[in-house]
């Protein structure tokens, strides 16, 4: 994928005070200004910036675009200042003789610390984005910049737009290629599979082919494909779910999409069109609809796969691909329900590292941990605590993001996780917990670097209120114990219970009690 507007050659030559003066200023508040120097190929733009809590008020903070987009916003703060993360909100439509599909957001202190965090599509409205900033509680700071990139529709010439949805051939089963349904009480995480699946390849000389959905049935690879030997795939994993009105629906398609889509560039494979994937993914759910269970403890897991399948031995970018995606009717990824579990917390064992894919969701980070998970098992612990560093910082728990709730040193109940510093998968139900805590605003919400040392002092000093766990397979797991060095640490539970509340609010948005904008209908 090429970057059409801004390069990394023109980043590096960047001069901050030259386009300082050529660029917008904007004041925001008493804080800070921002300086905007912009780039060509976008009709319009909207962007608003917030600083840490303070976006909701930051309404002032707008900038209204015709025909420019701000590559690098260049933010000065008057004085010398901590904070936790910078907010961006963009609104924006491409020029309609330009074909950019999404753009890229770098954010740091610094050029050299600029770092993707996020992807998103064109011709969309998005969101409030927070942009975490590295290691901001442990120094003040007095600049940060903010790199927007057009990302075009293009590599070197190849075509990466997914055919469209309109364009999808279905091969359905015959009655006796149908199998049998499992009862609800037999579900058993990723057993089970449907009657069909959807696939769409690639190549690098024609392109994406058509969508195509067709009876489950077995891939033949040659012993050369890629993906055998380098590991060149990444997968997603989304959830359909059967209203209690009888609806069917998805739960933020988009989100995963999205995170497909930085997996696949990180993997260097092809991109694709989110809007017209979800299309297909809905209709291989509807032909498949009545694998969803009629239950609410119960849903559709949805796994959408990418893979390279040239049978090259080079290690270089794929000329071939395949884009797959199976359903599995599940039931509860724990057996024992809605139960704390206990956790191993190893320090000698890492997960991932500065500069490494640990924010990616491909198969290679998963591979490495079974061994550790199995060694946890037979200290008689559910899940693995992953450290990493000298000073013990807890990044996930098992293939769940992390939550602490507690009371800080001046007595306020705050929720902490860890943040997006590329330790740690960015997490849809992640983000959707921490979209509801600032929503509700009872409590402050904060995402920053956790170590050992702090849980145990936490916890020591009664400060610690609760922990659990959270992600698509199992919503949110509360921990009981934590082994570490020794020793086991009980972990209390907040009466009423916080994880509690956030899988009722989740249960209610999945099964349609109650209307929900994450919750899209299929």
């Amino acid at each position: 994928m090429a970057y059409s507007s801004v390069s990394d050659e023109l980043v590096e030559e960047f001069n901050p005070k030259k386009e300082e003066k050529e660029g917008s200023i904007l004041e925001v508040g008493d804080q800070a200004v921002w300086s905007l120097s912009s780039c060509k190929a976008v009709k319009s733009l909207l962007l608003g910036f917030g600083i840490d809590q303070l976006r909701d008020d930051s309404t002032d903070t707008y900038w209204q675009s015709d025909g420019q987009l701000p590559h690098l916003v260049n933010i000065q703060f008057r004085k010398k200042t901590t904070i936790q993360n910078i907010w961006i909100f963009a609104d924006y439509k491409a020029d309609e003789s330009y074909t950019p599909s999404r753009i890229s957001i770098r954010a740091g202190t610094g050029f050299s610390d600029l770092q993707e965090v996020e992807v998103v599509d064109l011709n969309e409205p998005n969101g409030w984005i927070a942009i975490p900033l590295k290691d901001a509680q442990d120094k003040y700071i007095r600049t940060f910049m903010l790199q927007l990139a057009i990302l075009s529709n293009h590599q070197s010439g190849r075509d990466t737009h997914l055919r469209n949805f309109s364009d999808l051939e279905e091969k359905i089963c015959t009655p006796d290629q149908l199998c049998p349904k499992p009862d609800n009480s037999a579900l058993v995480f990723g057993k089970y599979f449907t009657d069909h699946m959807l696939e769409v390849s690639w190549d690098s000389k024609r392109g994406w082919a058509k969508p195509v959905i067709s009876p489950m049935h077995n891939l033949q690879l040659h012993p050369g494909a890629k993906v055998l030997h380098y590991a060149i795939e990444l997968f997603e994993g989304m959830k359909a779910y059967r209203g209690e009105d009888g609806c069917l629906r998805l739960f933020r398609p988009d989100r995963n999409m999205a995170r497909m889509l930085s997996t696949a560039k990180r993997s260097s494979l092809p991109m694709f069109d989110a809007e017209e994937m979800i299309k297909c993914i809905k209709r291989l759910i509807q032909i498949d609809k009545e694998w969803i269970p009629y239950s609410t403890t119960s849903s559709l897991y949805i796994r959408p796969t990418f893979i390279a399948t040239d049978p090259s031995l080079g290690v270089a970018s794929p000329n071939e691909a395949l884009l797959y995606v199976l359903l599995c009717p599940v039931g509860p990824y724990f057996t024992s329900g809605f139960k704390p579990i206990s956790l191993m917390a190893d320090p000698q064992y890492v997960r991932s590292w500065p500069g490494g894919c640990g924010a990616m969701k491909m198969g290679a980070n998963y591979a490495p941990t079974i061994y550790i998970q199995k060694q946890s098992e037979l200290l008689g612990h559910q899940q693995v605590l992953w450290l990493y560093g000298v000073d013990h910082q807890l990044t996930e728990v098992g293939t769940m993001n992390i939550f602490l709730f507690m009371l800080n040193r001046n007595g306020e109940r705050e929720l902490v996780t860890p943040p997006l510093d590329g330790l740690i998968l960015p997490g849809v139900t992640r983000l959707s917990l921490l979209e509801l805590a600032r929503e509700w605003k009872e409590f402050r919400v904060v995402e920053r670097t956790i170590t050992m040392a702090e849980v145990i002092q936490a916890h020591e000093e009664e400060r610690l209120l609760e922990i659990f766990g959270a992600g698509t397979a199992c919503v949110v797991c509360p921990v009981s114990s934590i082994s570490y060095q020794g020793r086991e640490y009980n972990i209390p539970r907040s009466e009423p219970s916080l994880s509690q509340r956030f899988l009722k609010t989740m249960s209610d948005i999945h099964y349609g009690r109650v209307q929900h904008p994450w919750a899209v209908n299929i």
